[in-house]
């Protein structure tokens, strides 16, 4: 069945309704007609069975027939990404969200060039789109970009913070993963040009850890989502 995403008010009972880009992909571009049934998945981790009733490309109501829990992020994995130039932040939502990260936090940094002003729309909608495609019937979370020190506050409640940083040598990312059992992870990436050593050090006083990706430098754009793949495997799918 094709997967769609509900937004917030959309389902209520026992009834769903689909408007705009999702009504007109649903009758348009897919032609689907009543009686079809296709999956709605709520955002936050439950998805029915809905079968159509009206399709028109301004709306789409159906009625649900089956509801039941989809599959989720295994983890609470936040990605606090500097804001980069140009498209790169719709690559790491995307790539973000297919891997399991949880939230996304745009930041602004010492570093910063992009703003991303009036960007988080957009990325809140291949942050859903990125759901669909890969199943998932939550929907990460992606904020309006922060100055870094606001990003900070709202980390106070993390259990893991790991800031990834070329200055760091010694300690890898597995090292500190090694034997934990965090309920939280937060990643850390800062811009092109990277954090700047004030920064890294209000991070460390506020708890956070730096670390090694190894010896390579890595993009902007590959940091973090290549520290997602790895802090997912070493916590969820190494230890089953």
């Amino acid at each position: 069945m094709r997967r769609f995403v509900a937004p917030e008010g959309a389902i209520e009972s026992g009834q769903v309704t689909l408007r705009d880009s999702e009504a007109y992909h649903l009758a348009v571009v897919l032609r689907l007609r009543a009686g079809a049934r296709v999956l709605v998945a709520d955002g936050r981790g439950i998805e029915h069975v809905v079968r159509l009733t009206a399709v028109d490309a301004q709306e789409v109501r159906g009625e649900i027939e089956q509801t039941r829990t989809g599959v989720t992020a295994p983890l609470d994995l936040v990605l606090v990404q500097g804001v980069p130039k140009g498209a790169k932040m719709d690559d790491i939502v995307r790539m973000g969200t297919e891997l399991g990260v949880r939230s996304f936090i745009p930041v602004l940094t010492t570093r910063t060039v992009a703003q991303g002003r009036g960007r988080a729309a957009r990325w809140r909608r291949i942050a859903a789109e990125a759901a669909k495609q890969c199943a998932r019937a939550d929907v990460p979370a992606v904020l309006d970009p922060l100055p870094f020190t606001a990003a900070l506050d709202r980390l106070s409640t993390t259990t893991l913070i790991l800031l990834l940083w070329e200055g760091e040598r010694a300690r890898t990312l597995a090292h500190v993963l090694q034997g934990a059992a965090p309920s939280r992870v937060a990643l850390l990436v800062g811009p092109e040009g990277g954090f700047d050593e004030t920064e890294v050090s209000e991070a460390a006083a506020r708890g956070a850890t730096p670390v090694s990706l190894g010896p390579l430098i890595l993009r902007t754009e590959t940091a973090g989502v290549v520290a997602a793949a790895m802090v997912l495997y070493e916590l969820t799918l190494r230890r089953i």
